[in-house]
């Protein structure tokens, strides 16, 4: 978990490790009283953040083959992104505590790429597509992707 934080949470001049970053992040953002005293709003969780531009459009669905696909507008030219930008897939399973993630299923310009998700037919999972540059120095603050049912 920690090495993916590294990539995903750049420095950019910032002291402390990414999962640190990722860390402050979660608690600065995503952690919102509730009924029970505290809860985790996936909407406002952060899996990537930097200075790219995030995904358009993003949305995330089951597959027939029990996957999760991703789906987003290509912006490539905007601002400082790159067709090239890997897309970081990410999906957390809540009942299970366990996380799915790839770098790299598609890029950008690609418009679409495929999580695999074995094993995992009707499970529940919290979803985010983030990027990373080509040379994994920068990256985009991520998108939440929504609730998918496998």
């Amino acid at each position: 978990c920690k090495g993916f934080f590294t990539k995903t949470f750049p420095a950019f001049g910032h002291t402390g490790s990414g999962y640190n970053r990722a860390v402050s992040a979660l608690m600065s953002l995503a952690l919102v009283p509730s009924a029970d005293g505290v809860t985790i709003s996936y909407p406002l969780v952060l899996i990537s953040k930097g200075n790219l531009p995030p995904a358009l459009n993003a949305a995330a669905a089951a597959t027939a083959a029990g996957n999760i696909q991703f789906t987003w507008t290509d912006n490539t030219g905007t601002g400082t992104s790159k067709k090239n930008d890997k897309a970081v897939l990410v999906a957390y399973f809540p009942a299970t505590n366990e996380v799915v993630y790839s770098f790299g299923a598609g890029t950008r310009a690609s418009g679409n790429a495929v999580l695999e998700t074995v094993n995992r037919e009707g499970q529940a999972a919290e979803t985010w597509i983030g990027y990373l540059s080509d040379d994994e120095k920068d990256a985009a603050c991520s998108v939440y992707t929504g609730h998918v049912i496998l």
